[in-house]
């Protein structure tokens, strides 16, 4: 009996997995069905997105719907932290330092090529 129990649990649980599987994913070009490996080697049909431009693009349509530019305050900051960033690095030699930003506190982290 407890043999039979878990048989069926088994069952019951492969089920949903051997649905999904057997579903036409569409990603396979050129054909209805394919196998397994053409599936998973198959190139995907989206395109990589850069991050920066849809910021910006994100930002822009933000200002267009409010009115006003919400995120003023926050790419300013962003881009003066950048600045101070770029003026205040240190070279020492071989020793590189930089200033890092976390939590309202600036702290430099020296790192050097052996």
């Amino acid at each position: 009996m407890a043999r039979l129990n878990i048989a069926l649990i088994l069952v019951l649980a492969m089920t949903p997995a051997l649905a999904y599987a057997g579903a036409d994913s569409g990603i396979a070009a050129n054909s209805a069905s394919c196998s397994f490996s053409e599936w998973i080697n198959a190139q995907p049909g989206n395109t990589r997105i850069d991050e920066n431009a849809e910021k910006i693009v994100l930002r822009e349509q933000w200002r267009q719907n409010l009115g006003i530019d919400i995120f003023y305050a926050y790419f300013k900051a962003k881009e003066v932290e950048s600045k101070v960033r770029e003026k205040t690095s240190v070279r020492i030699f071989r020793i590189k330092g930089r200033p890092e930003f976390k939590n309202n506190e600036a702290k430099y982290i020296f790192k050097t090529k052996f």
